[in-house]
């Protein structure tokens, strides 16, 4: 079958008129096959316990998502034809725009970029929204032993992921999310001895199957610091924060002796009200938990 002209120049067109959609979903489809191949959440999203609003707020994300498509796809509807008629009159006219087409691969290189960094920096997120979730569904159970739980703590520029304040003291609560790799996983590392499960805290440092940190802990304490002397200061009673370390999905192990709590998230509704540093009166807990409200609104995030 002969190709006319008129067909090629056809073709030609609509396949320009696709590169700008490939610049985003080819990035995304290679990220996507890349991130499900290398890791894993460590815990399963469906097996968390469903925290109020959640329903809604999936709702509410799914419906965004649709207005936003919807817009982009209004505005494609009413561009493409004219697109379409212009590219298809260089292509027929034998005239290429050089310069343009220059400058257009070098912006659709710009935008697949900054997809790739965006699905990044996406991924990073809902790994950290993971396993906050799953902290804050374990906190319940503290709630019911009588204390009071905070979550997300506007700080001086950061955030206390929660706070726990119960009579044995006020936990500075830390939550990291740490993906589970398969190649820790796989054959040949349980063949060398690997749990790719596992984190062990050794002489001051979190031994993951393939990396080492030392950042979380030093984290951890700066923050119970900082809710320390604040609290201090606020509710006009000494308090210690003790920091409290949680890795969801991740068992946690001890080569040496932790200088404060390093739990899977599991072990905390066990582990806390066993811990602490002090003794406080109801009327002293509901003085910080007071302090705490305070700063636990939904106003804006401090950058």
């Amino acid at each position: 079958m002969e190709i006319t002209p008129e067909v090629w120049s056809t073709v030609t067109s609509i396949a320009i008129l696709c590169v700008g959609m490939s610049a985003v979903i080819l990035p995304l489809f290679v990220m996507l096959k890349r991130r499900d191949k290398l890791v894993k959440l460590p815990i399963d999203r469906k097996q968390l316990l469903r925290l109020p609003g959640y329903g809604l707020q999936e709702e509410i994300s799914d419906k965004q998502f649709d207005l936003v498509g919807h817009m982009l796809m209004g505005i494609f509807l009413v561009i493409s034809p004219f697109a379409y008629f212009t590219i298809n009159a260089f292509v027929s006219s034998g005239y290429f725009p050089y310069t343009h087409s220059f400058l257009i691969a070098v912006a659709l290189a710009i935008v697949a970029w900054r997809t790739i960094k965006t699905f990044n920096h996406l991924t990073k997120l809902r790994l950290g929204h993971t396993a906050e979730l799953a902290t804050a569904g374990e906190l319940l159970q503290l709630q019911a032993k009588g204390y009071q739980v905070f979550h997300d703590i506007q700080a001086d520029k950061f955030n206390i992921d929660h706070l726990a304040i119960g009579p044995n003291g006020v936990f500075a609560i830390e939550t990291k999310g740490r993906h589970k790799r398969h190649a820790d996983a796989s054959a040949n590392a349980k063949a060398k001895g690997v749990k790719g499960h596992e984190v062990v805290y050794k002489s001051g440092k979190l031994e993951f199957p393939s990396w080492v940190e030392v950042e979380p802990i030093e984290q951890a304490k700066r923050q119970a610091k900082w809710v320390s002397q604040w609290l201090s200061t606020a509710a006009g009673i000494e308090v210690k924060a003790v920091p409290v370390l949680v890795f969801p999905g991740w068992y946690v192990s001890r080569g040496s002796r932790v200088p404060f709590p390093i739990l899977n998230h599991k072990q905390l509704a066990i582990t806390l009200p066993k811990s602490g540093n002090t003794s406080y009166s109801q009327e002293q807990i509901n003085a910080i938990a007071y302090q705490v409200a305070q700063r636990a609104v939904q106003g804006e995030r401090d950058k």
